[in-house]
């Protein structure tokens, strides 16, 4: 399954317009600059596990920000978006530490998110 970045972003921005708030309420409320709000909002930048769980407590919807994740996988909550994103970041980074590529790890968080622990398990075992 995969997350297409920029329809991401559209989500956010929809979100962020839904609770009425500006680029730079969301990027204060989140402790990060409103160009990187801005980022966010174009699919050039993902944002971190810290970011999504601080959008969720302003109110941003898991299921308007990641449809496909949120529709195969109805348990989908705050603390689970936060593992499979802790875990995306850990394995998705070459030899010298440096994150791989974008796409790539959109792909891989949604995997995480989405397949059960017995279907991980294989896939970390191949």
């Amino acid at each position: 399954m995969r997350l297409d970045r920029h329809q991401f972003g559209q989500n956010l921005s929809a979100e962020r317009k839904r609770l009425n708030l500006q680029v730079n309420e969301v990027a204060q409320a989140c402790d990060i600059k409103p160009g990187t709000q801005y980022l966010y909002e174009q699919g050039k930048r993902v944002p971190n596990a810290d970011y999504l769980e601080s959008v969720f407590k302003l109110g941003f919807r898991p299921h308007a920000l990641l449809p496909s994740a949120t529709q195969t996988s109805p348990n989908v909550d705050i603390q689970s978006l936060r593992d499979a994103f802790i875990k995306t970041d850990g394995e998705c980074r070459d030899s010298k530490g440096r994150l791989l590529d974008l796409e790539y790890r959109l792909a891989r968080f949604i995997d995480i998110l989405t397949l059960t622990d017995a279907e991980l398990l294989q896939q970390t075992s191949r």
